[in-house]
Parts: structure tokens; sequence; C-alpha cells
């Protein structure tokens, strides 16, 4: 099959801008999923149904992130396959992917429903918000094989370079959930079950779009019951580079609950100007994110037809994108923070505290252009037990125990948690550079190719 995005020739800013830019809206989009269920709620609601939302965005995660992480093992795979024209091995490639995911999707449903009481016990969720956030999580994750239906579409599009397509289902889907959650919340008076069932319903719209797109474009995938399958060796290569990303994605989202339940001890009003903050930073890191893809496929397919320098360059490529934008984002929220933390809630005490949070996180902006490009080029490699360490450490070891010390310790209370967040990335970064420098991922990339493995 012919690739329909080649990354190995031509500009690399260029390429790495236009590959970016499908998938920041893309993400945009997917993210407004839980701020749109916010805004409304909490315009129609008021502070504990905002909170029960925002609790429950990071319970979500951490189940949906440890598969979704999967994907990238997929996005490598067929990445490093796609110029081969083996046609047989990438519909193989393809087609376990969609059986795992499809596994995972039921394995996933069963865990969320039954254990969201307990683990809305274990971070501490305000009791005026606890039926509230069972209700919404229970309900949101009952339509998870739509949610990583669509995951799945979004890897194996960019994996033959393609990050445009997924881009419309998502836009689509988005505004379905826009008009939903009109419908079900300012007209009919749902609250959050009514947030829950518009988000669901309209992830469906967006995996049933891709499905029909597939079909109609007679892509090499289509998504046919009667082409699943279950290949032992591709599943191994999926599960090697894509259980460790996963793993690393579940570990951020336990991360984001440890420091939730550290938030969640200062009471309803810092669990809903939290939550805000957190919404609105993942909007903000979207750019690093999409960039993150980018320079990981470009290094992929070049790595894949023995480009070293070429993948080397796509680091300084995509720093060159992200850094001005990111100066840009942080002068925008220490300035203007409080009237964006004012659309997702008019109580005065919450837009206080979330924008003198906001006034510290925002640094962190500066640090991610630089570590999101680097990461980026270290998951291409398909290095991901490296990248897994690392986030652990990060995470684990230095975010977590830096903010109960900021909280706790030294008396900053909910603000000190703003500060774990401007160390973390310093940490990864300084840990992704050595690591760069000392070549020992080309030396494990030429092990793996002398084995004749994929990357």
């Amino acid at each position: 099959m012919a690739l329909k995005k080649d990354l190995t020739k031509g500009s690399l800013n260029s390429q790495i801008f236009l590959f970016a830019v499908p998938i920041i809206i893309s993400n945009l989009f997917q993210a407004m999923y839980n701020a749109v269920d916010m805004y409304f709620v909490g315009k129609y609601m008021g502070t504990a149904a905002t909170a029960a939302v925002s609790v429950g965005g990071p319970v979500m995660n951490v189940l949906l992130m440890a598969v979704s992480g999967m994907s990238l093992g997929v996005t490598i795979l067929l990445g490093s396959l796609a110029g081969t024209d083996d046609t047989q091995r990438i519909k193989r490639t393809a087609n376990t992917a969609i059986t795992i995911f499809l596994a995972a999707a039921v394995v996933i449903t069963v865990i969320g429903i039954s254990l969201s009481p307990t683990i809305l016990r274990l971070i501490y969720t305000p009791e005026e918000a606890f039926g509230l956030a069972v209700t919404y999580l229970r309900i949101i994750f009952s339509g998870m094989a739509f949610t990583l239906g669509y995951n799945l579409v979004c890897a194996i599009q960019r994996g033959f370079g393609d990050s445009k397509s997924s881009m419309y289902f998502v836009v689509a889907a988005t505004v379905t959930n826009i008009v939903l959650d009109y419908v079900f919340i300012a007209e009919l008076g749902m609250g959050v079950k009514g947030a829950a069932l518009a988000t669901i319903i309209s992830q469906a719209v967006s995996f049933a779009l891709s499905i029909v797109y597939f079909r109609s474009k007679k892509h090499i995938v289509t998504f046919s019951p009667r082409e699943f399958c279950l290949d032992r060796t591709v599943a191994a290569d999926i599960l090697r580079i894509g259980f460790p990303s996963a793993l690393q994605q579940a570990t951020v989202n336990v991360a984001y609950l440890a420091l939730n339940g550290i938030v969640n001890s200062y009471g309803l009003m810092a669990s809903a100007a939290y939550g805000i903050c957190v919404k609105l930073d993942s909007f903000a890191v979207l750019p690093c994110s999409a960039v993150n893809d980018a320079v990981a496929a470009v290094t992929s397919q070049n790595l894949g037809v023995g480009q070293k320098e070429r993948a080397l360059r796509g680091i300084s490529a995509g720093r060159k994108i992200l850094i001005p934008f990111n100066i840009a984002l942080m002068a925008v929220m220490l300035f203007f923070g409080g009237s964006l933390v004012s659309i997702f809630n008019s109580d005065p005490q919450v837009i206080e505290m979330a924008h003198r949070y906001i006034k510290i996180s925002c640094f962190m902006y500066i640090f991610y252009a630089v570590y999101y490009p680097l990461m980026g080029f270290i998951k291409g490699t398909g290095n991901a037990m490296f990248t897994l360490k690392n986030t652990i450490a990060a995470q684990l070891v230095i975010r977590v125990p830096v903010a109960y010390f900021f909280a706790k310790v030294l008396g900053f209370g909910f603000y000190g948690v703003a500060g774990a967040w401007i160390i973390a990335p310093v940490f990864s970064n300084t840990v992704y550079t050595i690591y760069l420098k000392s070549g020992r991922w080309y030396e494990r990339l030429k092990a793996h190719q002398e084995q004749g493995k994929s990357i």
C-alpha cells in the first residue's frame, strides 16, 4: 500500500508543523469533551457538580490511558512498515491491534464500573460531590469501547503518516457533544448523568464515522470482524513497544490522582479550582503532545530507512515550533487566567484560587517546549522502556513527593502542588538529554535491526 505521507523527504519544519496541526485540532476537540461537560454542569448545577466532573476526569484517564498508551506500539510498527508495501504484514498488524483493543475495552468497562466508588474514596473526593462523581464515572466507563476505538483509529492513521483524517471525526463528535450537553443538561435537567451520556454518544458517533471512512476509501484496514486476528508475533511487538507506554500513561495519571488526593484534603473549593486548572493545562499542552507525536512519527519512519541524522534533526524542528508558542501561552495564563477560569465556574473564591495556582504552574510551559520533542524522538526509536523508567521517576519519585513536601511540610497548601508541576519536566528533560548524548539509544536500535526485529 502506498504511504499516505512520506516523512523521509522534504522540509522537517513544515512536515512536523503540518503533521502536528491536525493532531492539535483533534486533541483540542477531544479535550473539549470533559471541558464542555464541566462548563454546562458548572453553569446549571454549581460547584459540587463541577468538582464531581473534574475529579471524574483523572480517575477515568488512569484506565483509559493505560490502554490508549498501547496505541503508540501500533503507530510505531505501522510507521516502520508503511514504506515496505508488505500488505499482508500491515493487515496482520492492524487487525491484531483491533483485537487487542476490543478485549481491553471489555476489561476496562468492567473494572471501571466496579471500582469507581472505591477509587473515589481513596482520593478523598469531597462528600458533597461523591455520589455525582460515581454516577458520572460509571456511565463514562460503559462507553469505553467507543473511546478506545477512536484512539485506535488515530494510531493506525498516524502510522500511515496521516494525522488529518481522524481530525474530522472528532470535530463532528465534539459538536454532537455540545448539542447533547445543552439538551440533556440545560433543557432536560439531567445533570452529570446527562453530561456523561452526551460524551459516550458523541464518541460512538466519532468511531462510527471513522469505520465508514475506512470502508468508503477502500483502505487496507476495513475493521471487518472477518479480518480480526491475533498474530502472536505482532501482538508481542505491540506489547513490547506499547505496554511500557501504557504503563507510562497510567503512571502519569496515578500521579495526577495522588495530587488530586492532596488537593481534595483542602476541601470542595480547592477541588473545584484544581480541576479547572488541570483542564486549562490540558488544553495548553495539546501543541506539545501533537509535536511529540509528530517527532515520534518522523523518527520511526526515518530510522526505518536508515536516516539517523534526519531523525535527530526532528528534535530541533519541534522545538522551533513550540518555544515561541509556549512563551505566548504562558503570558496569556499569567494575565488572563482568571477570565479563563470564570468560564467554568462563577464562584469568586474558586476563580481566585485557580488563578493564583495558574500563575505558578504556567512556567512549566517553557520546559515542556524543550522536553516534549526530545521525548517524542526517544519514543520514535521504539525504546518505550526507557521512557517508562523516566516517567516513573519524574512522576512518583519527584512530582508527588515534592507536591506533598511543598503543600504539607512547607505549608504552601493548595498552591504547593503547582510548584511540583514545574520541577517534574525539568528533571525529565535532564535525563533524556543525558541518554540522547550517551548514544545508547542507537546501540539498542542497531541490535534490534541485526536481530531482524521491528523498531
